[in-house]
C-alpha cells in the first residue's frame, strides 16, 4: 500500500489552474484570471503532470491546448472544482431565492424562454433574472468562465470539446428563407440554393456562429462572388426586420416557432413575424442549428435555476 498522501499532493487550486489553462488557452491568461503568476499556474500543471506521469499541456509557441489525456483529467476533475466553488452559493441558494444569470441570444429569450421565465416568476415571485444578450460562442464563454449560472446557445458538432461544461439537447432552429409577401421566390415549389443570386441578400454576420457552416454549403452549390449581400447582422431578429422592409431576402436560422407550432406553447403575439415577411423552411437542404441548455458541470442548482431548468427540458430529456 502506498504511504502517498493524496489529499496534500493533489491540490485543488493545481486542477483549478488546469481548466484556466484549457479555457483560457495559454498559461499567461489563466494566471491573469487566477490573479496569479504564470510561473505558478505552470508549476500546479507540471505539479498534476508528475503525479500523474503524463503529458497534460501541449504548448505551441504562447498557446497552450489539451493533450488527450489533459482532457480525460479535465473532464474528470471540472465537477469538483466547480461542486467546491459553487458550494457557498448553494448554501446560501437554501435560504433564499438567490439570482439566476443566463446567457441566450435575442432571439431565445424572446421565444424558447419565455414561457420559463413566466413560470419563475409565478413560482418565485421575488427572484431575480438577469439576462446577458450574447451570440452563442460568447453565451458559452460566459458559462465557462463563471460570469453566467446558465446559458440557452447553439452549438454545431464541429466546435471544440467543452470538458467543463454540460450540453443538454433543447430545441433546434431550422435554417429558413425569409422574404416579402408577395416575392416571387415564394411562388416556387421547391427553392434551390441557385435560385439566391438573382436577389439582393442579407446573411448571418461574420462573427455568427452559424455563419462558417452556411458560407461552406453555399460555396458548395454556387459561385460565391455571384451572390448580392447587402446587409450582414449577427442576430436573425434584425434580418427579418430589414427583410420587412424590402431591403432583400434572407437565409437564417429563426426560432421553430417562427416556422410552426412549438410543442410546448400555444401561439401568441410574441410569435409572430413583421407582418411583411414570410418564412419558408430550408432545413431539408441547409439542416437546422441545435440549441443546447449549457450549465458548468459539478455546479449545483439553486431552486430556482432547477425549476428554470425543468421548465424548458421535456421531462423525457432531464438529467
Amino acid at each position: 500500500m502506498s504511504d502517498r498522501h493524496y489529499f496534500k499532493e493533489l491540490r485543488l487550486q493545481q486542477f483549478r489552474g488546469l481548466l484556466a489553462v484549457f479555457r483560457t488557452g495559454s498559461f499567461s491568461s489563466a494566471a491573469r484570471e487566477l490573479k496569479i503568476t504564470k510561473a505558478s499556474v505552470w508549476q500546479q500543471v507540471r505539479a498534476l503532470e508528475s503525479e500523474f506521469a503524463c503529458s497534460l499541456v501541449e504548448c505551441m509557441g504562447r498557446t497552450a491546448r489539451a493533450t488527450e489525456e489533459g482532457l480525460r483529467l479535465a473532464k474528470l476533475c471540472a465537477p469538483l472544482v466547480e461542486g467546491f466553488d459553487s458550494l457557498k452559493n448553494s448554501f446560501a441558494a437554501d435560504r433564499e431565492e438567490t439570482p439566476l444569470s443566463v446567457a441566450t441570444s435575442p432571439g431565445c429569450l424572446t421565444y424558447e424562454l419565455r414561457g420559463a421565465i413566466e413560470n419563475i416568476r409565478v413560482r418565485f415571485p421575488s427572484t431575480h433574472l438577469i439576462f446577458h444578450d450574447r451570440n452563442s460562442p460568447a453565451a458559452i464563454d460566459l458559462v465557462e468562465a463563471g460570469t453566467a449560472d446558465v446559458a440557452v446557445a447553439a452549438r454545431f458538432d464541429d466546435w471544440p470539446a467543452k470538458a467543463s461544461l454540460d450540453f443538454l439537447p433543447l430545441t433546434q432552429h431550422p435554417f429558413a428563407l425569409a422574404a416579402p409577401k408577395g416575392h416571387p421566390l415564394l411562388k416556387k415549389r421547391q427553392i434551390q440554393l441557385s435560385d439566391l443570386v438573382d436577389h439582393p441578400l442579407l446573411l448571418p454576420g461574420p462573427t455568427a456562429n452559424c455563419r462558417p457552416r452556411l458560407e461552406r454549403m453555399l460555396r458548395s452549390e454556387l459561385r460565391w462572388d455571384r451572390l448580392r449581400i447587402v446587409l450582414e447582422c449577427s442576430f436573425p431578429s434584425s434580418l427579418l426586420e430589414y427583410v420587412g422592409t424590402g431591403l432583400g431576402i434572407a437565409i437564417t436560422p429563426v426560432p421553430s416557432a417562427l416556422i410552426g407550432p412549438h410543442p410546448n406553447r400555444p401561439p401568441s403575439p410574441q410569435n409572430r413575424l413583421p407582418s411583411a415577411v414570410v418564412l419558408r423552411d430550408l432545413s431539408p437542404i441547409l439542416g437546422s442549428e441545435p440549441i443546447f441548455y449549457i450549465r458548468r458541470r459539478g455546479w449545483n442548482e439553486s431552486p430556482v435555476a432547477r425549476a428554470f431548468r425543468e421548465s424548458l427540458l421535456p421531462p423525457t430529456d432531464r438529467p
